[in-house]
C-alpha cells in the first residue's frame, strides 16, 4: 500500500486533490488504500499519474493557484516521487516506474 505514514498525511492529501481533480477513480482508491496495483497497467497508470500531477501542479503554481492552502508543493512533489516510486519498486514494478520516468 502507499505510504502516507507520519508527517505525509498532507502528501496523501495533495495526492487526492489531483486524483479528484483528474476524476481518475482507480488512483483515487490507490490513494485510500481501498486497493492495490494488480498488474503492469495500472503500475504504468500510477506513475504516469505522478506525472501529470507534477505538471498539474507547477501549472497551478505558476497561476498563483493556492491547493491546501499552499502556493507551491514541490516539497509535496518530492515526497510523493518517493511514495510513488517507492511503492511500485516494493511490489515489483520498478522497470514501469523507470520506463515513465524515462519516457518524460
Amino acid at each position: 500500500m502507499l505510504d502516507f505514514s507520519g508527517n505525509d498525511q498532507k502528501a496523501k492529501l495533495v495526492a487526492l486533490h489531483y486524483a479528484n481533480q483528474f476524476d481518475d477513480l482507480i488512483t483515487i482508491e490507490l490513494i485510500e488504500n481501498k486497493r492495490e496495483v494488480t498488474d503492469k497497467d495500472e503500475a504504468r497508470k500510477l506513475a504516469e499519474f505522478y506525472w501529470k500531477m507534477l505538471d498539474a501542479s507547477a501549472e497551478d503554481q505558476e497561476n498563483g493557484v493556492k491547493v491546501l492552502g499552499e502556493v507551491g508543493l514541490q516539497y509535496w512533489m518530492e515526497r510523493l516521487l518517493n511514495i510513488v516510486g517507492g511503492y511500485l519498486s516494493s511490489i515489483g514494478y520498478e522497470d514501469e516506474w523507470n520506463k515513465v520516468c524515462d519516457e518524460i
